[in-house]
């Protein structure tokens, strides 16, 4: 069993993204919306992880499949829990939708909650106060209930990609414990 460290990142140009990925010594996840592009990323030697929503959530035909759910809203962060994705992205914003429940039902589904850093870094210093707050609450309640929580760049241009010290940091800041930032980083292969 080899650990390999993890980032997910919006679908990109793909040549850049590998030269990134490996410059960082990350494997990268993708995140896709179809078949077609899924093989591209297959053959650049990525991971593709399928974003759903409720309209194109019967377009996946594999169980094998990655998913995420982009979170944001209540129902949102409740489909999640229905499909039982692997990582539930952005689940607050500068609104709070996330609370223990929830948490309890994502570490009980396995589903990995994900902050996408460049959603945050976008955003003006009002809205990007709103976010921190809210997910050093996310962070509290993932904790508590000892759901899976990491920080990723979350980015559709590879300059944009964060290196995994960046991203730790920020996990640890905003309340992670230094033992489990590094730890949900990683993927078994």
């Amino acid at each position: 069993m080899v650990i390999v460290f993890m980032d997910i990142v919006y679908a990109q140009p793909l040549k850049e993204l590998l030269q990134m990925s490996s410059y960082f010594k990350e494997q990268i996840i993708v995140l896709v919306q179809n078949e077609v592009h899924e093989k591209k990323v297959k053959q650049a030697g990525l991971i593709p992880c399928y974003l759903i929503d409720e309209k194109n959530s019967n377009q996946i035909k594999s169980s094998k499949k990655k998913t995420a759910v982009l979170g944001g809203s209540v129902k949102a962060n409740e489909f999640a829990v229905k499909i039982k994705a692997d990582y539930l992205l952005q689940p607050s914003n500068t609104k709070q939708f996330f609370d223990l429940g929830l948490a309890k039902k994502l570490n009980e589904n396995k589903t990995t909650v994900v902050l996408m850093f460049e959603e945050m870094a976008d955003k003006n210093s009002f809205e990007r106060h709103l976010f921190w707050k809210n997910y050093i609450e996310v962070v509290n309640y993932c904790s508590k209930k000892g759901t899976a929580f990491f920080v990723a760049s979350g980015c559709k241009d590879p300059l944009h990609l964060r290196s995994k010290k960046v991203r730790e940091a920020l996990a640890i800041i905003l309340g992670i414990k230094k033992e489990f930032a590094s730890k949900y980083l990683e993927e078994f292969k």
